[in-house]
């Protein structure tokens, strides 16, 4: 049995094994939350509904790159549910993510992500989002959420 079953065995919790991600649409923070579009209309997704948020610089070396957040809002069966936004690297990475981390603190925030809050740019990478997407289940599995 690996480490996961292990867990899983000892604490009975249900590890997401899928990844179900809603890509939010022209994102403005504000005090309470993230702002988004939906087709004409603006929703609002509440810091408190954030499990953890996850930064990472996705694409090729040589071509076009990006930063993207995924924020985790729940566990639902076996599929990790996460809200997703991206940003060019640099100043307006930098500016959404250090409003993400002060919205949701900084101790829901994984260290690539305070990593763009500094200086825009996430020392971590992945060539596509699948390999983000594997890269985020893999951490949630060894380091669960918390509901809050």
């Amino acid at each position: 049995m690996d480490a996961a079953g292990i867990r899983e065995a000892v604490l009975g919790a249900t590890l997401p094994s899928r990844y179900r991600a809603h890509v939010l649409a022209d994102v403005k923070p504000t005090e309470r939350g993230l702002l988004y579009r939906r087709g004409e209309q603006r929703f609002l997704l509440e810091w408190p509904r954030v499990l953890r948020a996850l930064g990472a610089e996705v694409g090729e070396p040589e071509g076009v790159r990006t930063i993207v957040f995924d924020l985790v809002v729940a566990i639902e069966g076996d599929a990790c549910v996460v809200c997703r936004f991206d940003a060019d690297p640099g100043e307006a990475a930098s500016a959404l993510a250090r409003a993400v981390e002060l919205g949701v603190g900084s101790e829901r925030c994984d260290g690539p992500l305070r990593a763009v809050a500094l200086d825009g740019f996430a020392p971590r990478s992945h060539p596509d989002l699948e390999s983000f997407e594997d890269a985020v289940l893999e951490a949630i599995r060894f380091k669960p959420l918390e509901s809050r």
